[in-house]
């Protein structure tokens, strides 16, 4: 059975399989003792990031895939193709290259425009049908080469609307490239300054409980225990429902980047527990988590702030809340607690002493409460986290701005692959 992958399209263009516009699996000639370029699967970036390096290997048995400069590599295993890794090959340092037998490859025939056919596979039309047949077991299922050799089919452009389509959506992605390469220079630099923050107070140190250097006047090193209003306490733990009814919670997903983000509706849970027992685990606006076990250990005993949240809402049992003291000496005030914790002087404490339990690293109160907090003059803090928050704030704008040029992209290519919207070469 064969499924329309754009059945829109405007009927001046003929369909026909992916294989009328593309060799499936190329056989190119290869010799065993000749080294080739070789590409992984970890090379390939998700969300159409390109490869991302080349390594080299020599031919061995016959199941490595093969591919040349202008051919497009769609990864078969799941969850790749939802992730979107699909590489276009712009160029090899020899003719033919070798990569992961978890590649299709799909090779530009002579009336094909290959960066055409490139953006052809990155479509959610022709990637969502063929994630949608895959076969193997769970966990490990592949897009068989039969999808494209017959199963899909799509609409066939001339050559010269080919090339059209292929400049738009290409001046459309570098766009995209130039917004991220902005973006993420952003994210360096703020990076940089809390690195140099703390280096020019503790010198070029892993661990703020073992300075490299006098401390500056006015900075202190002190236990977190010391500087908390009360003890640590970890949140409830009912079963939780994606779906209402019930109490908001959340997911450990929703602690990232120094924020708890409860906007993204993804993030939220609901459970079942009387309104009494729910009362002391609400969230409040400014509240700390920690969160207190993960298996990834990036994750494990990182820090969010609360901003906005749905009412009622409560803490899981996986995060502990932190609460600082507002008077007396040494006060931390809540964004730069959440800096702090979350900069490697910190979390390399809390790694220290996180413990295994089958797979997942966790920390208890005795090791927050244990954990050295570097704590600078209050002018000082503010000054780092009003910078740091400005940071966030052009971040987050650009953030915006990137994602509206991939809603716009992926309108105008829809539009572009069915024909809405036809355009001529000049």
């Amino acid at each position: 059975m064969q499924n329309d992958c754009f059945p829109n399209a405007t009927r001046d263009w003929p369909k026909a399989p992916v294989s009328s516009l593309a060799r499936v699996n190329p056989r190119y000639q290869v010799h065993k003792d000749h080294e080739y370029p070789f590409i992984e699967m970890a090379a390939v970036g998700e969300n159409f990031r390109g490869i991302l390096s080349l390594a080299s290997r020599k031919l061995e048995g016959s199941g490595l895939s093969r591919f040349a400069v202008g051919d497009t590599l769609f990864a078969k295993i799941t969850p790749c193709p939802q992730n979107g890794k699909v590489a276009f090959v712009a160029s090899l340092p020899d003719k033919v290259a070798l990569g992961s037998t978890e590649f299709i490859v799909l090779s530009p025939k002579p009336n094909t425009e290959p960066r055409f056919l490139y953006h052809l596979l990155c479509s959610h039309n022709v990637r969502g049908r063929a994630a949608a047949r895959m076969e193997g077991s769970t966990g490990r299922l592949r897009v068989p080469e039969e999808v494209f050799e017959k199963r899909l089919l799509i609409p066939i452009p001339p050559r010269h609307e080919q090339a059209a389509i292929a400049k738009i959506l290409d001046q459309l992605d570098i766009a995209l490239h130039q917004g991220h390469t902005v973006i993420q220079s952003v994210v360096e630099f703020r990076g940089a300054l809390i690195q140099q923050f703390f280096a020019d107070a503790l010198g070029e140190t892993a661990y703020a409980d073992r300075p490299r250097k006098r401390l500056p006047r006015g900075w202190s090193l002190v236990p977190t225990g010391q500087l908390l209003a009360q003890e640590p306490k970890n949140g409830a733990s009912p079963t939780a429902s994606s779906q209402p009814p019930g109490i908001p919670t959340f997911s450990i997903a929703a602690v990232r980047e120094g924020r708890v983000n409860l906007d993204d509706r993804s993030n939220l849970k609901y459970v079942q527990m009387p309104d009494k027992a729910a009362d002391k685990f609400r969230i409040r606006r400014g509240d700390i988590l920690i969160v207190r076990g993960n298996a990834n250990s990036d994750l494990v005993g990182k820090a969010g702030m609360v901003d906005t949240f749905p009412e009622g809402c409560i803490y899981p049992d996986i995060t502990k809340r932190v609460v600082f003291r507002t008077e007396g000496d040494h006060i931390p005030t809540p964004p730069y607690a959440v800096l702090a914790w979350n900069h490697p002087v910190v979390h390399n404490q809390v790694l220290r002493r996180a413990k295994t339990s089958n797979g997942t690293l966790k920390i208890n109160t005795r090791d927050v409460k244990g954990i050295i907090m570097p704590l600078p003059p209050p002018e000082a803090q503010a000054e780092l986290v009003s910078l740091t928050t400005a940071l966030d704030t052009k971040i987050a704008a650009m953030n915006q701005v990137a994602a509206a040029r991939q809603a716009l992209k992926k309108s105008l290519m829809h539009d572009l692959l069915t024909g809405r919207v036809r355009v001529q070469l000049r």
